[in-house]
């Protein structure tokens, strides 16, 4: 019944969905159709204005889109016209009269080109083709001349053109259009030209998106990386995280060695090192600000996003940059613009992404079944004055002989088949851009059973609602599902020995092991899970009037929901259970989630300036605020014994133990600020640039709700100067900023002391309570002082490209432990303690090698290097670090904040190496002495895990149609403590599965000269030096093939465009240190296709 019904749903649901998208289609259509149609008038009065404002004008009131070259359009021309409702047709002859320009209407988009001459009694060859861009699609508007005349003609919609060129020798025709690179292509023989145009990068991204404003690079002070959607999808098609990693210097993926390649494992993203002290653990602390189309997200919204939706991404990186966010900006700001409406025909993009992925465990080297008992038999494991244990060897010895050598650690592995699905449908018609569109996703990982689905839906609309205000709303839903392998953490499989067997001689489950151990095997077939879903719903609505010339407002509001819910189900019959007697203690049932709603203001009022002839002086100011307000509430149950697995449910619980009682907390927060900022460039030679803001929040104490945080910076662009100019040096600019700016991700932080009220603490007088964190009213936000110095360099018409940075940040007023009293009830509270230090550099160096008309070859290198110190933290911190370092039951040493040290840095003792007659290990004291005891408190700083150096190399080739795309990431100089050395080979528990080499590479007579010590049952963890390796490592990360099919094939199947591709993850990884990847969730290797029709 239950099998039908869900049947009977999932139909239901494909129809509805079918017939909402025909809807839609049809909508859109007809409302495309109509806005055609509909003829458009103007109502202008200007005087002494130049073309191209009045192009911009007649472009606010009609939603016509100009496209023509910059060249053609005379400075000295001045239009002083007046009309009232006269048609577009009229005003534009009344515009260009007294020019040699012509005009020619296609749909929405008005073409400029030269006046065609009067034909002339000459032989003439007659020219047909099509001028496209790197994707294929047809150029609109591309003003063609023929070199050395004003004779040409421009494109039509769809790109094509036709040209009558008079006989001759040596003719070029010269193919140029804004915001691309000018084309000239020798005309032969050739009757039908195919001409690409690229985009201009200096045009193209003349600018920066702040998320508040955009600003003129030219006069820019700020450190800042923009990436191109385009850019990402060459490096990868399904990890965000890992292509904006690879083209962005100084911004870096924390590895997470346990999680792996696991999908339900979000990773932390840092940029430019750490300006917080995470001395409790504490997630997020040094996470950046993350703006999508000016609102707010989290990094686990940014993780799950569309790549196919994303137009571009700048990072923000020091205080020129990022000072206008506050308290909110010492971490950096990733800020993302998704696509926009950008032809006025309805499109129809599709991308399919298929992925099939493969488990890499091949950095475990374990021992296989008679080598493990061996292992354990020279432990000792079976020594006994009894005999008594004899019977066991002599069984597992018996297991060996007959063959038995479980491989434990592919039991739980698969190979998977992934997918993601984007559509996109996008119109322009009646001065409204519209645009719809769906996304699904269903990731699953190399462990059995678990899988990261996405689902999304979006709307975007955009109306000039008078001649000069625009409102544009966004409306956004997206739901994760996500749910954990059944079989548990991947650790559990690579411990157990492999002459254990899963089944026992009747084909039943082997509930129990050697030593005891829990069979994972069985324990996936009691039906437990782990399972949670993440929803978020946000609608923002923006403004924008432009008041008076040079001066316009903006507004954006935007409202969420969401809600989160986790729950984990572990099943009466599991193992777990196997000591409980009473079937009212077996089986248990957690939810844990979240609900809540914010809204966010930010306004903005602009102004800008130019000054004389040229314009090559501006002024430009800018001033603001926002506003923001978070509520959420927190739930968590627990309910135990369950009669039967089938009853999967709550409901079904026995009873809910004191330590499980419902419970929840509600967390409301607001915080608002405002600022200004001042930019002016003189002469587009010299430049400076301000920043002043003001921020204030409920989480700061009474004295401090408000501070202010600045920048200032100055640049030069030399490239301008007289003695460079006609130089090969195509931009020269040096940039130098200082700035304060502030840190607030501590969640949960409060200036007041929180109580929690209880049944059991009830007195006479009635309820009591309990303090449940203590606050402290003098909090405030941790402050960051930064000082940035960059260039940036241009050679040889963009051929080179050079841009280099150096940082130094020193954090002040962090937010560290401190002790209390017995007394107070609670042991600690925060407060602003502690300072720190962080450096380093950044640089990039691109080429284009090969630069053709069918053929280009460009290759990028980025690379970083970042150091930090600790300069003063608490005395609670301190004995926090002698509890640390003091702790020796670990197989790796527990981070110690030392002052004078890095927050990176490996603690342990130093180390002489083994002595060849004892095999004890020789240690090094503190005062330089040897000994053979280790103690603890001889450890010192001997390695930091940050390398010195680490980047990519990027590698772009096209020929034709066909495009091949390499990344490579490089790490060199960082340390790691080795733990599979140290827990798997050396300081062993002898009862799981290790490594081989502690078997074979150990100490055995005197004269060895090995890296392991001697076999010691007895022997601790003793965290020594030689486990600290150098880690250097190259990483083929991705490699991709694209395909542009023919345009006149696919045209064929009614298609505008398809591009076909494949792109291998994870393809080669090379490094100095031999240890295990993936030790929790293993790490994988696949490939995936890529299918994008445009329609």
């Amino acid at each position: 019944m239950k099998k039908n019904e869900n049947y009977d749903v999932g139909c239901c649901f494909y129809i509805m969905k079918r017939l909402f998208l025909g809807i839609l289609l049809v909508f859109f259509s007809i409302f495309n159709g109509q806005a055609q149609k509909k003829e458009v008038r103007v109502t202008l009065d200007v005087k002494g204005n130049s073309l191209q404002q009045v192009f911009k004008e007649i472009t606010r009131q009609t939603g016509y889109k100009f496209v023509y070259s910059s060249s053609l359009l005379p400075e000295n021309v001045k239009v002083s016209l007046t009309v009232k409702n006269e048609t577009l047709e009229r005003t534009l002859e009344l515009c260009l009269k007294g020019t040699d320009l012509g005009f020619k209407v296609e749909e929405s988009h008005v073409i400029i080109s030269p006046r065609l001459p009067k034909e002339q009694n000459m032989n003439v060859t007659v020219y047909e083709g099509t001028v496209v861009d790197v994707n294929g699609d047809g150029v609109p508007g591309v003003t063609i001349v023929l070199k050395g005349t004003s004779q040409g003609v421009a494109t039509n919609a769809e790109g094509r053109f036709e040209m009558a060129v008079p006989e001759g020798e040596d003719q070029v025709l010269v193919f140029s259009f804004v915001g691309m690179k000018t084309v000239e292509v020798k005309l032969k023989n050739q009757k039908n030209l195919q001409v690409t145009l690229e985009d201009d990068v200096t045009e193209v991204e003349e600018v920066v998106v702040n998320g508040l404003f955009t600003q003129n690079r030219n006069s820019y002070t700020g450190a800042v990386s923009t990436v191109k959607g385009e850019d990402l999808l060459r490096v990868s098609q399904t990890n965000f995280f890992q292509a904006l990693s690879i083209l962005t210097p100084g911004l870096r993926i924390v590895e997470n060695n346990e999680q792996g390649s696991n999908p339900n494992y979000i990773p932390e993203i840092i940029i430019r090192g750490t300006t917080s002290i995470a001395s409790q653990g504490e997630l997020g602390l040094n996470r950046p600000l993350i703006i999508l189309d000016g609102v707010e997200i989290t990094l686990e919204q940014l993780y799950d996003l569309d790549m196919y939706e994303i137009d571009r991404v700048d990072v923000l990186k020091d205080a020129s940059a990022t000072a206008l966010y506050g308290d909110k900006a010492a971490n950096g700001v990733i800020v993302v613009q998704r696509k926009k409406v950008t032809d006025s025909k309805l499109r129809v993009r599709y991308n399919f992404v298929p992925n099939v992925q493969f488990p890499d465990v091949s950095s475990f080297n374990l021992c296989n079944a008679e080598q493990k008992l061996e292992l354990e038999r020279l432990y000792g494991e079976y020594v006994d004055a009894k005999g008594e244990k004899d019977e066991e060897y002599n069984r597992k010895y018996q297991l060996v002989k007959s063959g038995v050598n479980t491989d434990w650690k592919s039991k739980p592995l698969r190979n998977s088949w992934s997918f993601k699905h984007s559509l996109a449908v996008t119109g322009r018609g009646g001065g409204v851009d519209y645009g719809i569109n769906l996304s699904y996703g269903d990731t699953r990982g190399v462990m059995k059973g678990d899988f990261h689905q996405t689902y999304g839906i979006g709307f975007y609309f955009s109306y000039n609602v008078a001649e000069k205000l625009n409102l544009n709303y966004r409306s956004n839903w997206t739901e994760t599902d996500s749910k954990n392998s059944p079989y548990g953490s991947f650790a559990d499989f690579v411990k157990i020995n492999p002459y254990d067997a899963p089944k026992d001689e009747y084909g039943n489950w082997n509930e129990s092991l050697s030593f005891g151990f829990r069979n994972p095997l069985y324990d996936a077939t009691t039906g437990g899970f782990s399972k949670s879903t993440i929803k978020n719903f946000t609608n923002s609505l923006g403004a924008r009037w432009d008041i008076i010339k040079n001066l316009y407002a903006t507004g954006t509001f935007s409202y969420t929901q969401s809600n989160t819910q986790s729950d984990v189900y572990d099943s009466p019959t599991s193992s777990t259970w196997s000591d409980k007697l009473e079937k009212s203690q077996k089986g248990s049932y957690t939810i844990t989630g979240s609900k809540g709603n914010s809204w966010s203001l930010t306004y903005a009022l602009n102004y800008s300036k130019l000054f004389g002839e040229d314009n090559t002086t501006i002024l430009s100011l800018h001033g603001g605020g926002t506003a923001s307000h978070n509520r959420r509430s927190n739930f968590s149950f627990l309910g135990v014994g369950f009669l039967k697995p089938e009853f999967d449910d709550l409901s079904y619980a026995s009873s809910y133990p004191a330590s499980g009682k419902p419970s929840g907390t509600e967390t409301i927060s607001t915080s608002v600020g405002w600022y200004v900022n001042l930019n002016f460039i003189y002469d587009n030679r010299y430049f400076v640039d301000g920043s002043f803001r003001t921020s204030g929040g409920s989480n700061y104490g009474t004295d401090n709700l408000y501070s202010p945080y600045w920048s200032c910076g100055v640049g030069w662009n030399a490239q301008n100067e007289a003695f460079l100019k006609d130089s090969w040096v195509d931009l020269l600019r040096f940039r130098l900023s200082v700035g304060y700016v502030g840190s607030s991700n501590f969640g949960g932080i409060k200036p007041m002391t929180i109580y929690q009220y209880d049944p059991e603490n009830t007195y006479y007088t009635g309820l009591g309570a309990i303090p449940s964190s203590m606050g402290n009213d003098q909090l405030k936000a941790q402050r960051t002082l930064t000082w940035n110095g960059g260039v940036g360099i241009s050679l040889f018409d963009g051929r080179v490209d050079v841009n280099l940075d150096g940082y130094k940040q020193i954090s002040k007023d962090l937010l560290l432990s401190i002790s209390l009293p017995p007394s107070a009830g609670i042991s600690s509270t925060m407060a602003n303690l502690g300072e720190s230090e962080n450096w380093g550099i950044e640089w990039s160096v691109s080429g284009q090698i090969i630069k053709k008309t069918d053929m280009f070859w460009r290759i990028t290198l980025n690379g970083s290097k970042t150091r930090n110190k600790i300069t003063k933290i608490s005395s609670s911190l301190k004995r926090q670090n002698s509890e640390n370092r003091d702790e020796v039951t670990l197989s790796s040493p527990k981070f110690q904040y030392e002052e004078g040290e890095s927050q990176d840095a490996i603690y342990a003792v130093r180390s002489k190496g083994i002595d060849p007659a004892t095999g004890q290990e020789i240690f090094i004291k503190k005062d330089g002495t040897y000994t053979f005891k280790f103690d603890p408190q001889d450890k010192v700083a001997v390695g930091i895990s940050v390398p010195k150096m680490q980047g990519s190399i990027m590698s772009s080739f096209a020929w034709k149609s066909v495009s091949v795309n390499m990344a490579l990431s490089y790490t060199w100089g960082g340390d790691i403590y080795n733990s599979t050395r140290a827990a798997k080979i050396e300081n062993i528990d002898y009862r799981v599965n290790v490594d081989k080499r502690a078997f074979t590479e150990r100490w055995k007579k005197a004269g060895d000269v090995v890296d392991y010590i001697r076999i010691d049952p007895n022997m601790p963890y003793n965290h020594s030096e030689r486990f600290v390796e150098r880690q250097n490592e190259l990483y083929l990360s991705s490699l991709g093939i694209n395909y542009d099919v023919n345009p006149s094939w696919v045209r064929r199947i009614g298609l505008k465009k398809l591009m076909v591709g494949v792109t291998f993850s994870d393809v080669l990884r090379l490094s100095t240190v031999k240890y295990e990847r993936g030790t929790s969730y293993p790490y994988m290797r696949g490939f995936n296709f890529t299918i994008s029709p445009t329609f």
